[in-house]
């Protein structure tokens, strides 16, 4: 076999393969229909002439020889990555697309800053993506991600950017309801009630959507913590705002030269610090009782 009987795409199916559950997993997360990850594979199986994955009853398991070739499989999608990075790097247009991901929360704290950007840069093509999952930027997920990240907390190393600030949050609605309305199960209450005002109520519900739980606040269901951007507008507060997270805007090494990377990236440290008073508590809320 010869290396350039291999087909890209058939590898990055592989990899794809050896990364999910099922072949409807890997078909969903390649964006391929089910026939055509089958296809690709057997494809890859012919090229090199190795079975590599059993196919059973309970789905499909890697053989040895799919074992052993993952890493290099996996190292010939690092460096294809590689090349595309760079070549998005050398582009010097300011048009183009520019794919950003973002908590739900901030980008819709954000979206009168993007549509600005977007009027301002008719011909560069934004992208929004919203998730609480980190996206891969080495692996191009995206080329911008506006991230949270505990306060003091350093981006991964692999990536470069600039913290746009420190943001706030503190207890909102009326405690008199006598209950919290928690954000994650998987927490011992202590953990985060105890350093509260109210340290002695009980959890009765947790709420993972924020916006969900801001709701559930203002309907009375309980008092919430939650980021003051998102509490001032809508509760009365009942704790002084605390210094929790930071608002990063980051970008692989490889792209932080780029012009239109370079120039979205900048006007949302501005978009971000603009609205610090927001971020930061500083509005004018009377405190609940």
């Amino acid at each position: 076999m010869r290396a350039m009987d291999l087909n890209w795409d058939d590898v990055r199916v592989f990899l794809g393969m050896m990364r999910a559950s099922s072949f409807r997993d890997a078909a969903d997360k390649l964006e391929m229909s089910h026939p055509t990850v089958r296809r690709r594979l057997d494809a890859l199986e012919a090229a090199t002439g190795l079975a590599l994955f059993h196919r059973r009853s309970d789905g499909l398991h890697p053989t040895l020889h799919g074992q052993a070739l993952f890493e290099s499989a996996a190292e010939v999608e690092r460096a294809m990555q590689g090349l595309a990075r760079r070549a998005r790097a050398s582009d010097p247009e300011l048009r183009g697309p520019v794919h950003v991901t973002a908590p739900e929360p901030v980008a819709r704290l954000l979206a009168e800053d993007f549509a600005a950007f977007a009027a301002k840069w008719p011909q560069i093509e934004l992208h929004i993506a919203t998730g609480t999952a980190f996206a891969d930027l080495g692996a191009m997920e995206a080329d911008i991600a506006i991230r949270v990240l505990a306060e003091g907390r350093k981006p991964d190393e692999n990536l470069a950017g600039r913290k746009a600030l420190v943001a706030h949050q503190a207890v909102y609605g009326d405690p008199a309801c006598g209950r919290w309305i928690g954000s994650q199960s998987s927490r011992p209450q202590s953990e985060w009630v105890r350093g509260t005002p109210f340290p002695d109520l009980p959890v009765r519900s947790v709420i993972g959507d924020p916006h969900l739980r801001r709701d559930a606040a203002t309907a009375g269901m309980g008092i919430a913590r939650m980021p003051c951007f998102m509490g001032d507008p809508y509760l009365p507060r009942c704790s002084p705002p605390l210094p929790v997270f930071d608002v990063w805007v980051l970008v692989h090494p490889d792209l932080r030269r780029n012009p239109r990377l370079k120039l979205f990236r900048d006007a949302m440290v501005e978009a971000v610090r603009r609205h610090a008073d927001l971020l930061q508590g500083k509005t004018k809320v009377a405190l609940g009782r």
